[in-house]
């Protein structure tokens, strides 16, 4: 296949000018977005960082470029950040994004704070004379974080059925719960059988990433050991008081192939046969094109 040439001036005006993406950029020239980064690295014209990006997809979105002075403006009228997020249709995040990045920090905004803090008093004041309320608040706000830690367990518990890198990354969140984010200089905690090896064999994050399977050690003697497990996973399951052969068969009663895809998923019931409709209705379409009756 040949090589795509973009002129440097017209990549120039269309990714520095007119602030356009990879992928438009690409769709110009029947090219792929990698293509493009490629001719900017080559043509030496900088990229966007990820921030950039953001900002000017905020921008595409509104229809006109949003300044720190809009926003201080607005404030400046009596309206509070999320007011200003709801008047412009965006996040909230983007608001504080904005002002952070002109150098504003929304607690040097003294009208703003005073605002905020009687706002906070009042409505709390409403809040805490009314007992039902006040209950009915904590019992829901009970419920999701009981919901949202059974979602966390669960995408620890599957991260071995889905990517590598997936599986790395909640390894690692794993044990920083453990031993927290900060490591002695130069030290590092490896896993004693390996995250290549938990991954390769369907060993779940929680199981791989408990602290009897952790050791500190230099960094220098962690990338010298490799993708490599200095004990088996017997002698990791055993060292939690796990039963290697049990547990296996929990992991697979516990999830089932999808009849259509074949990805992995967990069934609600003993009759449940697909990971998700889109995959029901592809499996009920081939199945009526195959069946020689009809």
């Amino acid at each position: 296949m040949a090589k795509v040439v973009i002129p440097k001036e017209d990549l120039y005006d269309l990714y520095v000018n007119q602030k356009l993406s990879f992928t438009k950029i690409g769709n110009i020239y029947n090219c792929s977005p990698g293509t493009i980064k490629n001719r900017l690295h080559e043509n030496h014209i900088p990229i966007r960082s990820r921030a950039e990006s953001l900002g000017h997809r905020l921008d595409l979105q509104l229809g006109f470029p949003l300044t720190a002075e809009m926003i201080i403006e607005k404030i400046n009228e009596g309206m509070f950040i999320y007011e200003v997020a709801d008047f412009y249709g965006v996040n909230r995040k983007a608001i504080t994004k904005k002002l952070k990045k002109a150098g504003i920090k929304v607690s040097e905004l003294e009208n703003h704070q005073k605002r905020m803090d009687e706002h906070n008093r009042r409505t709390s004041k409403v809040f805490f004379s009314d007992p039902d309320r006040y209950k009915q608040q904590s019992k829901w706000l009970k419920e999701l974080r009981e919901k949202r830690t059974e979602e966390t367990q669960l995408r620890y518990d599957t991260a071995h059925l889905r990517d590598y890198q997936e599986y790395k990354k909640v390894c690692q969140r794993i044990v920083d719960k453990h031993y927290g984010k900060k490591r002695p200089e130069r030290m590092q905690y490896d896993h004693k059988y390996s995250v290549r090896d938990g991954y390769d064999n369907g060993v779940p994050a929680p199981i791989l990433s408990h602290p009897s399977n952790l050791r500190l050690i230099s960094a220098w003697d962690n990338n010298s050991k490799g993708n490599g497990s200095i004990i088996t996973i017997r002698e990791l399951y055993e060292g939690q008081g796990l039963n290697l052969e049990s547990s296996m068969k929990q992991i697979e009663k516990r999830f089932k192939p999808c009849d259509f895809c074949g990805s992995e998923f967990e069934p609600r019931n003993s009759k449940h046969r697909f990971c998700n409709p889109k995959c029901n209705k592809n499996w009920q379409y081939h199945n009526k094109k195959n069946d020689p009756i009809r």
